[in-house]
């Protein structure tokens, strides 16, 4: 019996050989293959072979992730978002190319709701505070984080400074009294980095 088979093979292998010299091309076609490369299978109905168009990755708003996001399953910035929106800061965000120091609601805690509610109900110390962190312009942690004594100048016109110590600090910076727990988040509007702590511009 395999005598067999393997003869009905050969003689359709001779046949499929013998209308390709009679007819060329279109005997390939009837048996679903081309003259170069043989046989192939049919082309499956309704495929595609357009490329799937590139993506844009959207990251999201500086409030999206304030509001929204919790980095490392341990920071996050509720307090920080409503203090933004009182501030009527949004819209400067919203302008891009911003960089923020953010602080987080544990930062915000060691406030004490007194400290909190009095940044709140005064909107010149709050518009202050908020704007004292932020910078203009994108500004990584390459660019400040290991100059020690650094200044940078803030959106409130104030500068923060920069303190490093290798030795003392375990290779972590602060600015101000904040220390920078995780560097160089982005969003669609900027970068932001994370403090420890709120830091208040030095009344002139």
């Amino acid at each position: 019996r395999k005598r067999n088979g393997f003869s009905s093979q050969k003689m359709f292998a001779k046949a499929f050989v013998f209308a390709s010299a009679l007819v060329g091309a279109e005997a390939f076609a009837a048996f679903g293959a081309s003259p170069a490369l043989g046989l192939r299978k049919a082309p499956t109905a309704g495929m595609s072979t357009r490329t799937a168009p590139s993506q844009t990755v959207v990251m999201g708003t500086f409030m999206e992730e304030f509001k929204f996001r919790k980095v490392a399953n341990r920071f996050t910035f509720k307090t920080f978002a409503d203090c933004i929106a009182a501030a009527g800061m949004e819209g400067e965000l919203a302008k891009g190319g911003t960089t923020v120091f953010a602080p987080t609601d544990a930062a915000f805690e060691e406030l004490g709701a007194e400290g909190l509610a009095e940044i709140m109900g005064n909107k010149d110390m709050l518009v202050g505070m908020v704007k004292y962190h932020m910078l203009e312009g994108v500004q990584d942690g390459p660019s400040f984080r290991l100059q020690n004594g650094k200044k940078l100048m803030t959106l409130q016109g104030s500068e923060l400074t920069v303190e490093y110590d290798e030795n003392q600090n375990k290779a972590a910076a602060f600015v101000d009294q904040a220390k920078v727990e995780t560097y160089d988040l982005p969003t669609d509007e900027g970068i932001f980095h994370i403090i420890d702590w709120v830091n208040m511009p030095i009344k002139k």
